[in-house]
Formats: C-alpha cells, structure tokens, sequence
C-alpha cells in the first residue's frame, strides 16, 4: 500500500474516532445537565431547607424549603452567616461548635438542635452536614441540611405524657390500697391516743406512728403530682446511684413492686450523668413497673449499675425472674402500641419512648431475654465529663 494512501485510510479513522469522541462527550454533557436540572428541581422543591455554605460559613444557595422553614427568602438569606441568621444568644456557642466541627471536615448526621425563624420562633430541627473537599484537601464548601421536627417533637412529648398518665394509673392503684391501710393505721392509732392520753411514753409511741403515716401520705401526693404535671426538660447532674434508689424507693413505698425482692449492686463510686431527672426516673419507672408485670406471683428484680467497657457510659440493668421475652416478638417490643399485656394494662408505648428518651441523652437501651429465662434489660447513659 503506498504512504499516500495509508495516510488517507489513517486519517479516516481519526476523523471516526473524532467523531465518536465529539458524540460522546456531546451525550455526557447532555447526561450532565439533565443530572443538574434534576437535582436542582429536587433541591429547590424539598421540603426540608437544604443549604450550602462557603469556607466562611455564608450562604451561597438556600432553597424553597429553607425559606419555608426560616422565613428567610433567598435574597435576604445569601450571604449571611449561617450561624447569626439562625441562632440566638442562649444556642450560639453550640452552633459555633457544630460549625467548627464541620470546617475542620467532620461530617455530621442528625443532630438534635434548636434554631430560629425570621420572626424568633424556636424550632426543633435535626441537622445533617457535608464538608466538600477541594483538590488541595482543605474544605472548601459546606451542605447543610435542616429538617424541622418541631411537629414530631411535640407529638412525641403528647405521648410521653400520655405514657405518664398510664404510669400513674397504675401506681395510684396501688397508692390506694397503701393510703387505705396508712389512714386504718392512724384511726387505730388515735383511739390508742384516746386511750392511753394519760400515759406520756404510750402518747410519745403513738404520735411517731401517726407522724411516720403522715410522712407517708405526703410522699405519696408528691408523686402522684409529680407524675401527673407535664414538665419541661431540664439538665442537670445526676448520680444514677441515688435516682434509680430513690425511684425504686418510690414504686416499693407505693405497692407496685411489694411482692417483688429487690436486689441491688450498685457502682461503688456513683457516676454522674448529664440528664432530665424527670425523663430519666420515666426510664427507671417503666422498666420496673414491666418487670413486676412480668412476676405478677412474685419474683425478684436485680439493680446493677456499672461503667460500660469503655467508660463512656454509665449502665443501669434491669434484670427479672419472669417469663422472658418469646424469641417472635424480640423485634417488635420497641414497635409503638405493641403490647403483649391485657386490655387496660398497657398502652403499647413504654419501651418506645424508653428507647426515644435515652436516645436523646445519647444513651442506648439492650434488651437480653430468653424464653422462659427471664429478662435483663440495660441501658447506658454517657458520663458526665463535667463531674
């Protein structure tokens, strides 16, 4: 073949592949901007409000649903810095925490926090971020992510509250019977008092019995108060050694645990969490009200409090002589309205908000149980770092 004709047939095939090349990267452009149009659509049209940031932590895109959430239309939004637009005074260090967190390049996932809207209307959002890279490694832009479940928040604290109210029934069932026999107590002991009013050492006797009743009948109408009073969250150090004693205290002193044996082991030296003593003495009642439900015969519930393996955490286990937990419905006791219990005796939402409120102090809850072996139930509640 002559070098004129196998530069043509070369040159031929160049061009084929120029072409093909050329169509190819026509598609991949093509592929590309139906990809951003997508997104964009999905972006600007989502209900929750999906942010970017730049390095300085401005806004350079804020879609519909951030505007929806916030108030803020785009125009005013763009170029504020995320955390004075969103934040007020008694959140702004947290934020800055977070925002920090985020620029040293830590990727962040459903993180319970607080912002504000336009017109200063707190809102519960849960929030996601991405640090995006540039090619020299640093973060170069933010993608924030605010998904508002004030709603949600709400619901959840109607249910918890609801939970309460059924807690209660089952406990001032019992403080009536308890209060019943206090009351015959101090009748008994004031026709004593009749009797023996002469006698200094006899009236000394009976007065401490009916002073000791009293004392009683008080601490029973502080709990039941208690109970029945919604109340805001509120943090604060707490000594699991001495709230799980108290609360046990309380459901013994009223009658829910008086055919059970308590056994306890507690941490020699008590640890301190970060919590709502409120929140937290919900988890302790719950659980050992279900496990008297458990052993209504009788039985015995052990306490132990320990330090998780790896210190972090301070455990409380629950664990009960009663019939176990049958092997098909392990998957489904953290199931709202799931109940195994007769009609009137449970309301299905006890261990689903047990489980939603260590979760919001960042603890966990592990449910071991064999058929017919009984049940241990622990939870972890992180150490407190301030203590």
């Amino acid at each position: 073949m002559k070098k004129k004709e196998k530069v043509q047939k070369y040159a031929k095939k160049v061009k084929d592949i120029s072409q093909t090349l050329e169509q190819l990267v026509w598609e991949m452009i093509k592929d590309l901007r139906e990809s951003e149009q997508k997104y964009r659509s999905i972006v600007e049209f989502a209900a929750d409000a999906i942010i970017s940031l730049n390095k300085e932590k401005q806004i350079t895109s804020w879609n519909k649903g951030a505007t929806n959430v916030f108030g803020y239309s785009e125009k005013e939004a763009l170029g504020k810095d995320i955390d004075t637009l969103l934040t007020k005074e008694n959140v702004l260090d947290e934020a800055k925490d977070l925002s920090k967190k985020i620029l040293n390049g830590e990727s962040i996932r459903s993180f319970e926090a607080i912002r504000y809207t336009k017109d200063g209307i707190p809102k519960n959002v849960l929030i996601s971020a991405a640090p995006i890279f540039s090619d020299n490694n640093k973060v170069d832009t933010i993608s924030l992510m605010y998904k508002d479940i004030t709603e949600l928040k709400q619901t959840f604290n109607q249910l918890i509250q609801t939970e309460k109210q059924a807690t209660l029934g089952v406990i001032a069932g019992s403080i009536g019977h308890e209060l019943n026999n206090l009351v015959s107590g101090m009748l008994i002991h004031a026709k004593l008092l009749q009797e023996h009013f002469d006698e200094p050492e006899k009236v000394k006797d009976i007065i401490e019995h009916i002073l000791t009743n009293i004392e009683k009948i008080e601490l029973h109408g502080k709990n039941l108060l208690s109970l029945s009073s919604p109340s805001k969250p509120q943090l604060e150090p707490i000594d699991m050694n001495i709230l799980l004693q108290e609360t046990t205290d309380t459901l013994v002193l009223s009658g829910v645990l008086k055919y059970i044996t308590i056994k306890t082991d507690l941490h020699q030296q008590g640890q301190y969490v970060c919590g709502d003593r409120n929140l937290l003495e919900q988890v302790i009642r719950n659980l050992e009200i279900n496990s008297a439900h458990a052993m209504p015969d009788g039985g015995t519930l052990e306490l132990i409090t320990r330090l998780s393996a790896n210190k972090k955490f301070v455990e409380i286990l629950f664990r009960d002589t009663g019939p176990g937990i049958p092997e098909d419905i392990k998957n489904k006791i953290f199931l709202p309205f799931f109940t195994t219990k007769s009609v009137g005796k449970g309301t299905g939402l006890g261990l689903p908000i047990v489980k939603n409120i260590l979760e919001q102090h960042k603890g966990y809850i592990r449910v071991n149980g064999n058929d017919k072996q009984g049940t241990t139930i622990i939870i972890g509640i992180p150490v407190s770092k301030k203590y």
